[in-house]
């Protein structure tokens, strides 16, 4: 129950983070690149159905410096679980899977980006994945606090 008010209010929040102006510009010209540990979230039907929300603490960054992480999903189901789709609140974050199905017992990784270029001050970030079948999203939230 508490993980539903959490996403509520996180939710909530993410109206106020708009994402700032941003223009794009060569990678040889971004600032830094941080790569970061692999995180699991467990998915099983039962989860999926009640919702599933997480959320990946950055803490602080430097305006402009670009996060990379990757998130294993473990398929704790019956069966074989496919990501149809994915949606992102901002262009800030770019996400890259296999579009393949993941079978029973077995994970897969998400891999994504996180670019702080043209933010200010705390964020937060929603990525929704969407399995066929499913009718209730994975919601990931990413938090930073960019200086």
């Amino acid at each position: 129950m508490g993980g539903k008010k959490y996403c509520i209010v996180a939710m909530a929040a993410l109206c106020f983070c708009a994402c700032g102006n941003r223009q794009s510009r060569p990678i040889a010209e971004q600032q830094s690149i941080v790569a970061t540990s692999v995180q699991t979230v467990a998915v099983s039907n039962t989860k999926l159905k009640e919702g599933i929300c997480d959320t990946l603490h950055f803490g602080k960054m430097r305006q402009g410096e670009i996060i990379r992480k990757q998130l294993r999903i473990q398929n704790e189901s019956d069966g074989p679980m496919v990501i149809l789709r994915h949606v992102t609140s901002c262009g800030c974050t770019t996400v890259n899977y296999e579009r393949k199905p993941i079978a029973a017992g077995e994970s897969s990784t998400i891999d994504f980006e996180f670019n702080s270029r043209g933010e200010v001050g705390w964020q937060m970030k929603l990525m929704e994945f969407y399995f066929a079948e499913k009718d209730t999203p994975l919601k990931i939230y990413i938090e930073a606090e960019i200086e």
